[in-house]
């Protein structure tokens, strides 16, 4: 093998292996548990907040010290109540008043990330989630019971903060819900809103 082939090949090593470091040392991946502190809006239920559990990964990759983007995986829970309305609503369907509801997502937030300082992030961006199970028997009557109350997907946009406290993220974002839940019927439209809090460990 002549010299200058020689000269080529191991600058190529040379150049992958800094970008793969590179790249190794700005993107980071961790486990994250939380909180949702959400309410569902609309006359069909009664519109106060509830807890819920969330647990989860995420990953964040920083295109220099000051920004980048963080996405996470969730299961997510949603807790509400129908209201006292929802059979006078719902009435052709048989719809169950007072009755607790509990919804699970898989969620997926996607967030520009911006660190005025390496302690702090400040979060901002769309949240896709998919309904993975529903609370049945909201729809009494026999010919409707099979029917799913909620839509299966929904869409929001979630904005807060985040401590980044060596390995520990400590986070509070705002979810607002953009899509309407209702999968019934358009008579009214149901989203949900809330606060999320978390506490994560960074694996790398």
């Amino acid at each position: 093998m002549n010299p200058r082939m020689k000269f080529v090949i191991i600058s190529f090593l040379l150049l992958t292996t800094a970008t793969a470091n590179s790249y190794a040392q700005k993107l980071h991946y961790g486990v994250t548990v939380g909180t949702n502190l959400y309410k569902v809006t609309g006359r069909s239920f009664d519109e106060k907040t509830r807890a819920g559990f969330s647990a989860g990964a995420y990953g964040e990759y920083f295109f220099n010290r000051m920004l980048g983007v963080q996405s996470e995986l969730m299961w997510s829970q949603v807790r509400t109540v129908t209201s006292a309305d929802f059979n006078q609503i719902y009435g052709t369907y048989g719809g169950v008043s007072n009755a607790n509801v509990y919804l699970n997502y898989i969620s997926l937030p996607v967030m520009f990330a911006f660190k005025p300082t390496p302690e702090l992030s400040i979060l901002l961006g769309p949240q896709y989630s998919y309904l993975v199970n529903q609370t049945s028997g909201l729809l009494a009557q026999p010919q409707w019971q099979n029917k799913d109350a909620f839509k299966k997907s929904e869409f929001s946009l979630v904005f807060g903060g985040q401590l980044n406290l060596g390995k520990v993220k400590i986070g509070a974002r705002y979810s607002i819900g953009l899509s309407n839940m209702n999968g019934i019927n358009s008579s009214d439209e149901w989203r949900y809103h809330g606060f999320h809090f978390s506490l994560g460990y960074q694996l790398k």
